[in-house]
């Protein structure tokens, strides 16, 4: 049976939804669960290189990574577009090449659950790239003989999702308030005869979201019990107890946090008044956000529907509080909004797949800090003008040894099955590189490995 595969690349976790075509319809979309050795949804989005060069995934990447750190990697998604490569054992791979693999490794498992290949695959990107980001990272995605690849944009798989249980009529807009693990972005869109179109957008290059709150809970714990023990197992034990007591506070009004042994306590207690003044600083920040993207799409917050919350922080009662105070416009948070996004892409999947009425945009009254556009849509179906990406966005001086990268896309790392055949989509070195002893030749040449860059890339600095 035909589906449509929804994938939604964060930078903590990466989920999957498929929608069935059923008799010329499209199921609800189901979330498809990709590690055993976790209960959360999805699987955490960290590589780890093999010394036979396979490519492991998740917690197993994770446990493995921990004894040897250099051939894992963890925080690449932000680093698409980068001229820089990261370092993975003793190679060096495009951040772009890396997702590439991740979504190659979840198309695979989805494959494996459902039992038959995917129609049609939509991979989520944040709503601040540009077209460079966007082309380098689908680019790396053809080279793996996957599915048709659609690039959507964040809120708009926030929306599909959001309009799948609640009534939105054609020409109606909302905005979306999306806070994950580490980013941070907003956007009001329309709805349109056939998609979305994205009005106005937002977002914030800071790290912002799940992991900065575990942090200052955690923060607040090792304050509360003075000298700690040297102990790194309890320390790390530490940490997951309080990433689960921010958790339980979506609806507790006070947890106690289980401490390492030897400690001077045996818990700590955190109340919701203390965690919502940890916190308050960066909700505040956010909703400023959201409110710059409501003024950049000239809409009115009368006319708004709803604002919509998406993200594994969607249900702390302080965002929603916050959010109604500042934009008093209703609040919801879409059913189970830590998969959102991937059930959304999974919807639009089934639009891009059978589009049986390609209805014209709805007219939009132009501004001069957005342009509104239908982002359901293949790089096929740009202009050619369009789809000149350009030179990359700007970086700050560095100095690179001369590099020749591996063949794209981890081809080497992985082998996948298509009806019944073995393909080495990630071999390509005889194309790319010449013969082996040419490889050697430019090994040989490389002096100094690229240094590894801990500054987080800027969304704003992408020139569309």
């Amino acid at each position: 049976m035909p589906y449509a595969l929804g994938i939604d690349l964060g930078t903590a976790r990466t989920t999957a939804a498929v929608s069935h075509n059923r008799r010329d319809s499209w199921s609800a979309p189901e979330v498809v669960p990709l590690d055993a050795a976790t209960d959360l949804p999805g699987v955490a989005s960290v590589l780890y290189l093999t010394s036979d060069d396979a490519v492991e995934v998740g917690e197993v990447a994770i446990q493995n990574g921990a004894a040897e750190p250099t051939r894992m990697a963890s925080d690449f998604l932000d680093r698409i577009g980068d001229e820089v490569p990261l370092a993975l054992g003793d190679q060096y791979y495009p951040a772009e090449t890396l997702a590439a693999a991740l979504v190659a490794w979840v198309v695979d498992r989805v494959e494996e659950h459902v039992g038959t290949p995917a129609s049609q695959l939509v991979v989520t990107h944040p709503v601040g790239w540009g077209v460079h980001r966007r082309t380098v990272l689908q680019a790396a995605l053809r080279d793996l003989n996957l599915p048709d690849v659609t690039m959507l944009p964040r809120p708009v798989a926030a929306a599909e999702a959001y309009a799948a249980t609640e009534r939105l009529e054609v020409g109606q807009e909302i905005a979306v308030y999306s806070l994950g693990a580490s980013r941070f972005e907003a956007a009001v869109l329309r709805r349109g005869s056939f998609g979305f179109e994205l009005r106005g957008q937002a977002d914030s290059a800071d790290v912002l979201g799940g992991t900065l709150f575990d942090d200052m809970v955690a923060e607040h714990a090792a304050a509360d019990l003075g000298e700690l023990p040297n102990d790194p197992a309890g320390m790390a034990a530490l940490r997951a107890a309080c990433v689960d007591a921010k958790e339980r506070l979506s609806t507790a009004v006070a947890v106690t946090i289980p401490t390492p042994p030897r400690s001077k306590k045996a818990t700590v207690l955190l109340n919701r008044t203390d965690f919502d003044s940890m916190i308050r600083p960066v909700v505040e920040h956010t909703v400023r956000i959201l409110q710059r993207a409501i003024q950049s799409s000239g809409a009115d917050t009368d006319a708004l529907r709803a604002v919509v919350l998406v993200g594994g922080c969607a249900h702390v009662p302080l965002i929603a509080e916050l959010v109604t105070a500042a934009v008093r416009v209703r609040v919801v948070a879409v059913e189970d909004p830590t998969t959102a996004l991937a059930r959304g892409g999974a919807l639009a999947g089934g639009k891009v797949a059978k589009p049986t009425v390609r209805a014209e945009p709805l007219p939009v009254t132009p501004t001069e800090s957005v342009t509104a556009h239908t982002d359901l849509m293949r790089f096929d179906d740009l202009d050619a003008e369009i789809a000149d990406i350009g030179p990359p966005p700007p970086r700050p001086p560095v100095e690179i040894a001369p590099l020749d990268p591996p063949a794209r896309g981890l081809a080497r790392l992985t082998r996948r099955a298509r009806g019944g055949t073995d393909v080495d989509e990630l071999d390509r070195e005889e194309r790319l590189f010449g013969d082996e002893e040419d490889e050697r030749d430019r090994d040989s040449d490389l002096e100094e490995p690229p240094p590894r860059r801990r500054r987080r890339h800027t969304d704003h600095e992408d020139d569309e």
